[in-house]
């Protein structure tokens, strides 16, 4: 992070931190300090929560300007005051300005108002404002119904931290009245117990959403605050059982000192405010899931093992017998049966834990079959988009860096193969696919040596750069898939993506918005790549069935059709040609509604009501049978 993101970051910490608190004080005085026995000491302490309220919501109105400025400094990437200025009304105009701006004038509205509102109102006017933080989240980067699960659960997480850190506020303020001490520690609990199964509910759902994967978690950034977040706020769970059961009942016997839990409070009151300042800095930085990650072991978890022929009997047996033995300790340390914590039990444990032992001796050697070796960018995946122009490119660069070695066709037959200590790879070969581009990326950037250390394969970080090693990741896949497709006379049998393509559709068609195959999804297509002039029956004629025709001029002087979707790209004829195993010539190739190819074949645009019928059956015979979601094939995202 430059200095105005770090700006930005602590700017929106505090404003959050405020804004939380001035949520979470007249909560606590609605929710708890109520219900409390009526008297003096109570309406003091209420109208001490009431002014706290005041002071924190006009405060975090300060810290959300500042906030404000700051992302408008980051929006035009100068500090400059003039230029911040200037970028005040642009800042407003984006969904962040139409997001906090209501909320500012929500705090404004409290700070006024709050003579005037009873405390419940106060609350839910603080509530609301708090509520619409969620709407500049990372979970609400699209209002759609897909994210709608995601910001009830922001909305309900920032509650419920507003709620437990708010009211330990109020609880510290509260200790200072000792007639009200005892009886408000016991009544926060059930509060405390509800907030902290929201928090952690909530946390988990969105985390899952925005870390992704194991990879995500430990290989990024993100992943890595989400961690140190995560154990401040284990840290606080302690804090909060140790309140709930020993502090506040013995608070309330007179066993447990006041200082005791003053000290315990101001404990987790300053964790919670660790915890907000790594939320804030979770919200400024790339969610795990968008990220790149660094696997940091030489091993990752892999089950291609498991239908192996040769060894998959063996990983499943070292499967069964770890599970077994895991259970057997399990039985062992904590039996289920009654009376087993009785000296007599022993007879039932140790042949337990001795079954385990044996179990476990057998099992767990053998778990390493489980694992493949691994690199930094093991988890990485291509930032192409896996376009035409990608693969266009990489098939450009192939001949001059590859071809050597591994052949025009990548075969492994190069003129230099024979003299290599170990055969280059065949890239036609289909266990290719079962290495992830983030494998095969290391290997172009860092080379690849042979059992004696000796490089087999020269390293191209210093020869190409990243775009250019992605982009003869997406040929190799395609020349991979055009090996097995010729071979099955133009048929995919597993989920490859169609190489993207920027399209313009009809303005007065329904299609009129979709600017590339991927805004096509839900209709399967007919690729039309390479024709000439098409009469506009046969476009009709195709467009009564439910596949879209796209036409593809690959002639930068021709432009395709206007009354269909189309788009002039020289690659395409070479992504599609490669991809397919075809011959010269124009090309036609059903994808279905998922974006995965199924059919190549080359021959006229179909027109004659005998070929718009077998167009017809090929594209419903498709929807009929998808392809499993990830089978194979380029891993797109």
């Amino acid at each position: 992070m430059n200095t105005l993101e770090t700006g930005l970051a602590i700017a929106r910490a505090l404003h959050l931190a405020l804004a939380l608190a001035a949520w979470g004080l007249p909560a606590f005085a609605a929710l708890v300090v109520a219900k409390a026995p009526a008297g003096p000491a109570r309406e003091d302490l209420t109208a001490t929560l009431r002014r706290w309220t005041r002071g924190a919501a006009g405060t975090a109105v300060v810290a959300g300007l500042l906030w404000f400025a700051a992302q408008a400094a980051v929006f035009v990437g100068d500090d400059n005051p003039a230029a911040v200025l200037g970028a005040l009304a642009a800042t407003a105009a984006t969904r962040y300005g139409h997001v906090v701006l209501p909320r500012l004038a929500l705090l404004v509205a409290a700070v006024v108002l709050e003579k005037r509102l009873s405390v419940q109102r106060l609350a839910g006017l603080l509530g609301l404002s708090l509520a619409l933080h969620a709407g500049v989240g990372h979970v609400a980067v699209t209002f759609d119904a897909a994210s709608l699960p995601g910001l009830a659960a922001e909305v309900l997480h920032l509650l419920a931290a507003g709620a437990w850190l708010g009211g330990m506020a109020g609880l510290l303020l509260a200790l200072s009245r000792p007639a009200l001490a005892a009886d408000l520690a016991v009544r926060f609990s059930p509060l405390g117990v509800t907030c902290v199964t929201l928090l952690a509910a909530t946390a988990l759902l969105n985390g899952v959403g925005l870390i992704g994967t194991l990879a995500g978690l430990i290989g990024t950034t993100y992943g890595q605050v989400a961690i140190a977040k995560a154990a401040l706020y284990a840290l606080m769970l302690g804090c909060a059982g140790l309140n709930r059961w020993r502090i506040a009942p013995g608070l309330a016997q007179g066993t447990v000192p006041l200082a005791l839990l003053r000290a315990c409070v101001l404990v987790e009151l300053s964790l919670g405010i660790a915890v907000v300042a790594l939320a804030a800095w979770l919200a400024s930085i790339v969610p795990g899931v968008h990220d790149q990650p660094l696997w940091p072991f030489t091993r990752k978890l892999s089950g291609e093992i498991l239908s192996d022929p040769d060894y998959g009997g063996l990983a499943w047996k070292a499967i069964l017998l770890t599970g077994l033995g895991i259970l057997g300790l399990a039985l062992a340390m904590l039996p289920p049966w009654p009376g087993a914590w009785r000296r007599p039990a022993l007879a039932l444990r140790l042949p337990a834990l001795a079954a385990a032992g044996i179990a476990l001796w057998f099992g767990v050697p053998d778990l390493d079959l489980l694992t493949v070796e691994a690199f930094p960018t093991s988890y990485w995946s291509s930032p192409t988009g896996f376009t035409a122009a990608s693969v266009a490119q990489g098939a450009a660069l192939f001949p001059g860096h590859c071809a050597r070695c591994h052949g025009a066709g990548g075969a492994g037959d190069g003129p230099d193969a024979a003299k290599l200590s170990i055969p280059p790879a065949d890239l036609t070969a289909h266990h290719l696919l079962d290495h992830s581009e983030g494998d095969i990326f290391w290997w172009l950037s860092h080379g690849m040596p042979d059992p004696d250390g000796k490089p087999v394969m020269p390293a191209f970080a210093d020869q190409l750069s990243e775009d250019e090693r992605w982009a003869l990741i997406d040929y190799i896949h395609t020349l991979n898939s055009g090996t097995t497709v010729a071979e099955a006379k133009g048929v995919w049998t597993w989920g490859m993506p169609a190489p993207e393509l920027d399209l313009t559709c009809p303005a007065d068609g329904a299609l009129a918005k979709a600017g590339s195959l991927a805004d096509l999804a839900g209709h399967p297509l007919l690729l039309a790549i390479g024709y000439g002039d098409i009469p506009a029956q046969a476009l009709a004629a195709v467009r009564a069935t439910p596949v879209v025709p796209v036409i593809v001029s690959t002639n930068p002087d021709q432009a395709p059709p206007a009354s269909a979707c189309g788009s002039t790209s020289p690659e395409a004829a070479v992504a599609y040609r490669t991809i397919g195993g075809a011959p010269e010539g124009p090309l036609l190739v059903l994808v279905d509604s998922r974006g995965a190819l199924r059919t190549i074949w080359q021959g006229p645009f179909p027109a004659t009501p005998a070929a718009i019928a077998v167009l017809a059956a090929k594209a419903e015979e498709a929807e009929r049978h998808p392809f499993a979601t990830g089978g194979g094939g380029h891993h797109h995202h």
